[in-house]
């Protein structure tokens, strides 16, 4: 009859330790979730980011040129400038 009631003992403790670590788990698995949609949101944000950046930068190639034509417009304003001062 002893060894019975240490068994069922025994038992309830164990049930009850596993619920402690399913609940546990549970917890732990929300915590989990919410940082993953957190760090999909940072994500999501950093991209949009990147597209802004990458479309502000396509016409970064074209600068060399824009400069050329700057010293062009220059030289012309120059000229103008010189051709008004003489009168």
């Amino acid at each position: 009859m002893q060894l019975a009631l240490e068994t069922h003992t025994f038992w309830q403790v164990t049930l009850g330790i596993g619920g402690v670590v399913a609940l546990v788990v549970i917890v732990l698995m929300i915590l989990l979730l919410r940082l993953l949609k957190d760090i999909d949101t940072g994500v999501e944000a950093a991209s949009t980011m990147a597209k802004k950046v990458a479309a502000n930068t396509v016409a970064i190639e074209e600068l060399p040129t824009t400069a050329s034509v700057l010293e062009d417009i220059r030289e012309e304003a120059l000229i103008h400038y010189e051709l008004l001062t003489k009168q």
